[in-house]
């Protein structure tokens, strides 16, 4: 088991199935859609009870507020004035949130609870059910529509029972 942001050589390196995001073509490749995804604001349930209020998306101006920074396949992630302009408001000031080049880093620093973050709902649904994160407003703001995240393994696997058996898993369990 093998987590990484790099794309696996599955000639060259020990993997024989990825999850990657990304537009679904990969050459020699079979590719599950898993999911597409939305991005979302959440924080603490600390940094709900300490506040200040966060009564309405004007409020976040209030909070330190962080996003992923990247433009996969050169379309823009979701940020901050995307996610106010679905939210209705166009005036916002982002100068003052914090940039992190991946998912994991923002999801970090919301559960440390010093932050608002705009992360994929699908990373946090858990967490949010759980109580360890709180999802903020009824927005989001979907990622472009041609990308998604998709189980992916080399064509000569397709008939390796382990790598079925993970793929009806996945595609049973996961959408």
């Amino acid at each position: 088991f093998d987590i990484s942001d790099a794309v696996r050589d599955f000639d060259a390196d020990d993997v024989d199935v990825a999850i990657r995001f990304g537009a679904g073509t990969y050459p020699g490749a079979i590719a599950h859609r898993l999911f597409h995804t939305e991005v979302v604001p959440v924080c603490s349930p600390a940094l709900l009870q300490a506040g200040p209020p966060l009564s309405s998306p004007r409020d976040l101006a209030k909070h330190t507020l962080c996003f992923v920074d990247c433009k996969p396949g050169g379309i823009e992630w979701p940020n901050w004035p995307m996610w106010m302009a679905a939210a209705g408001i166009d005036d916002f000031d982002d100068s003052g949130s914090v940039a992190f080049s991946d998912s994991s880093h923002v999801v970090q620093a919301v559960l440390d609870g010093g932050a608002v973050g705009l992360v994929e709902w699908e990373l946090v649904e858990r967490d949010v059910q759980a109580g360890r994160l709180a999802r903020l407003f009824d927005v989001g703001v979907r990622v472009a529509p041609e990308f998604a995240y998709h189980l992916v393994y080399p064509q000569a696997s397709d008939a390796d029972p382990r790598v079925a058996a993970l793929r009806d898993w996945m595609l049973e369990n996961v959408r």
